[in-house]
């Protein structure tokens, strides 16, 4: 059975998550990370205001319809790992993406991530599938 840290982790990024990427409401947002969040994500850089200046700049702005969607969720220790789909506009085709982040003190500290475009002929529906 998953302890209740592992659980809250996975909820910290649940939550952030749906504010940071899926609703744009980087205040409540930024109160999840650590003020030495980094980013591994490139150009994203170190602490909360970049990291956020940096995805208005490359997908938010651009992509008002960005939206990133879990479907897996794993925790270990002080990390948590999801996949999910990326989609920057509804017509757009899907990425799949793995995000994992870590935590420290019940806060956000540290991202990475990698994503894979759906292959020619491959369907979402597929590609989901196969992770399972």
């Amino acid at each position: 059975m998953q302890s209740g840290f592992l659980k809250a982790n996975k909820e910290l990024v649940a939550e952030f998550i749906r504010l940071f990427y899926n609703e744009k409401d980087f205040d409540r947002a930024r109160e999840l990370l650590t003020e030495d969040f980094t980013n591994h994500h490139p150009g994203a850089g170190v602490g909360p205001d970049r990291t956020i200046d940096s995805f208005r700049e490359h997908a938010a702005t651009p992509f008002p319809d960005f939206a990133l969607t879990i479907h897996r969720v794993l925790a270990e220790g002080d990390q948590v790992w999801t996949h999910g789909v990326v989609r920057v506009a509804p017509d757009a085709p899907p990425v799949i993406v793995v995000d994992l982040w870590r935590i420290a003190d019940g806060r956000l500290a540290e991202h990475w991530d990698v994503g894979q475009a759906v292959p020619e002929g491959t369907t979402l529906d597929a590609m989901i599938a196969d992770a399972r």
